[in-house]
């Protein structure tokens, strides 16, 4: 018997949950947007300009779409102070997620593992937003010398009693003597603000021919496309900038690296089919079938990279 996509997402809805509930002591109650104390605007993460158009609101947050390069991102966004303070002080269902869905997981930092060795010898490897240290769990039985860092202090204790070397503070303020092989963003470089700043720095850190390995929301999902503000992609918060291809690609260049790789996992074609059902996207009782019908099969959205997440594989150009 098929599982229903409303049997898939119920677990994930406690992050979903946990996550918004922290939205509210940060929130204006007559605006419903977050209080001006906590943010500031900024220009387009990826191009510069500040040539934007709204999207919609989304728990407390604004999504807008760059006119010039077509990046979507939060504008206003929560200050460097603001938001160190909220990761720091925020729950750690993910982890518990993690380490609870062990299949589904284990099996999308597989294929982000051999899109990495296919470029990369396996040696030292930086996971940076490491969580409880599920990934690095995998990619130390595929023998990579593991290490990691993770803001969230009690998931960083967690992947530490795992023999895992993890450290507690920000990537920038860390003097790391030890270059890598591959350096690893899972879910984690959509939080980060200035993407162009951090390419930079982890540049610096990787050894000759390593990669820098991304696993992003992809602003060019047919899910997040057709479900927009009730797309659970964007958050309001936490994902500050939702990358495409083409944005991916372009902040890449300027930062004197090439795509050597990339890729779509996740296609949410059962939250899909619910919402055309007009259902609950994530709650509904539609089977999670692999296309929706008369237009697309699983396959073939893959290959036109429409899926929910992209995977992308780094490299300094020569």
């Amino acid at each position: 018997m098929e599982q229903t996509v409303k049997e898939l997402h119920l677990e994930r809805s406690k992050l979903w949950d946990a996550s918004i509930a922290n939205h509210t002591k940060y929130m204006d109650p007559k605006t419903g947007l977050f209080e001006t104390k906590w943010t500031e605007y900024r220009p387009c993460p990826v191009c510069g300009q500040n040539n934007f158009s709204k999207a919609f609101e989304k728990e407390g947050g604004i999504y807008v779409k760059c006119l010039a390069c077509e990046m979507v991102y939060v504008n206003p966004v929560f200050t460097d102070s603001a938001i160190t303070h909220y990761y720091q002080t925020n729950h750690s269902i993910q982890s518990e997620i993690v380490e609870n869905s062990d299949e589904f997981y284990v099996n999308l930092y597989n294929q982000g593992l051999d899109s990495i060795e296919k470029i990369s010898p396996k040696g030292t490897i930086l996971d940076i937003g490491c969580s409880s240290g599920v990934f690095l769990d995998v990619a130390k039985k595929r023998a990579w010398q593991t290490h990691g860092v993770e803001l969230n202090e009690k998931e960083f204790k967690f992947a530490q009693k795992k023999g895992h070397h993890v450290h507690n503070a920000l990537l920038e303020t860390l003097d790391l003597k030890t270059k890598f092989d591959a350096i690893t963003l899972w879910d984690v470089f959509e939080h980060i603000k200035d993407g162009e700043f951090y390419l930079n720095m982890m540049s610096k850190l990787l050894k000759k021919d390593g990669v820098i390995f991304l696993q992003i929301p992809s602003s060019d999902s047919l899910a997040a496309k057709i479900l927009q503000e009730k797309c659970n992609m964007f958050d309001g918060l936490e994902h500050v900038n939702i990358y495409g291809v083409k944005t991916i690609t372009k902040l890449a260049e300027k930062c004197g690296l090439s795509v050597l790789d990339i890729r779509t996992v996740i296609s949410e074609i059962g939250v899909i089919n619910n919402y055309l059902n007009y259902e609950n996207p994530y709650l509904g009782n539609t089977t999670n079938k692999a296309y929706i019908p008369d237009l697309i099969d699983e396959k073939t959205l893959h290959e036109k990279l429409l899926g929910y997440k992209l995977q992308v594989v780094l490299g300094v150009k020569a």
